[in-house]
């Protein structure tokens, strides 16, 4: 596999600027589902913190997170993205999002038992 100097980020900027622009061009009350990968860049830019504050996600995002389950998806995709292994390492997982993890309403190691797939 080439490495191409991008950053392993770049692809979830460019899905959260998709997303974001598909839910503010068509100003409709509508939210769309979107995938673990969106959910985390969400929760990365609007600073949300599943079950505690929506950071400063507006109304359209907060109803597409909610829509879409991110409180859960964001399990994967921390496991995906921070090489976590669920009740063995945190891999890179920073400590606030180690607290997400262990928020009973998240309880991401119920959700995610098996090893991730990790990044080449």
């Amino acid at each position: 596999m080439r490495k191409t100097g991008r950053s392993p980020r770049l692809p979830a900027a460019l899905t959260l600027t998709a997303a974001c622009s598909l839910l503010f061009s068509l100003s409709v009350p509508e939210a769309y589902a979107v995938d673990a990968s969106t959910c985390g860049a969400l929760m990365g830019t609007y600073s949300i913190v599943p079950y505690s504050s929506w950071g400063t996600a507006p109304f359209p995002i907060q109803k597409t997170w909610d829509e879409s389950d991110c409180n859960h998806k964001i399990c994967e995709y921390m496991q995906r993205t921070f090489n976590v292994v669920p009740h063995l390492s945190w891999g890179s997982l920073p400590v606030h999002l180690q607290k997400v993890w262990d928020t009973p309403q998240v309880n991401c190691n119920a959700q995610l038992q098996n090893p991730p797939l990790l990044r080449q």
